[in-house]
């Protein structure tokens, strides 16, 4: 027990101090962390706002694994939380489509339609807690058969997912992909 507390309190104090507090930092971290470069030459600027908006299309290769595509929102916190770049600067957006729509299921939908819990759903929530817009294109919940009430209560619906990244690009966004 001593111990378990131990590494607890180890596995905080070793987390970057600005990304301690942050919502969602814990399950941010644990699922797309990577390696933070030391002794840069082009720091993160901390009075840029990035706006980055990702577009994801392609669902995990197994029905229990993760979507990679979240990764890349998730990494993109976790780098600037460590080097210290405040969570107000960073205005970002998911837009799916396409085999990757399904991850957007609650649990129960998720599980009825693929047998298995969605891997997805934790970190769209710590994505949600940090202020990451989750856009659905609404062409590919048709295509689907998916009802909007099966979603994440978070997640939005847009006409199409290119109306999302075109409205997104039109407020200054950059489109990932």
């Amino acid at each position: 027990m001593r111990r378990a507390l131990l590494l607890a309190i180890l596995a905080v104090s070793a987390a970057p101090p600005v990304a301690r507090a942050q919502p969602g930092a814990a399950v941010i971290a644990s699922k797309a962390a990577s390696p933070i470069a030391r002794e840069v030459s082009f720091p993160a600027p901390k009075d840029v706002v990035f706006r980055i908006a990702y577009g994801v299309n392609t669902g995990p290769e197994k029905a229990d694994a993760l979507v990679e595509g979240f990764k890349s929102a998730a990494n993109f916190i976790y780098v600037a939380d460590s080097n210290g770049v405040p969570r107000s600067n960073l205005k970002l957006a998911i837009v799916v489509w396409g085999s990757a729509t399904h991850s957007l299921l609650k649990n129960d939908a998720y599980r009825a339609a693929k047998g298995v819990d969605n891997a997805s759903e934790s970190l769209l929530g710590a994505l949600n807690d940090a202020g990451v817009q989750i856009i659905v294109c609404g062409e590919a919940l048709i295509n689907r058969k998916i009802d909007r009430a099966q979603l994440l209560p978070f997640v939005k619906v847009a006409p199409t997912a290119s109306i999302a990244l075109a409205t997104l690009h039109a407020q200054g966004y950059a489109i990932f992909r």
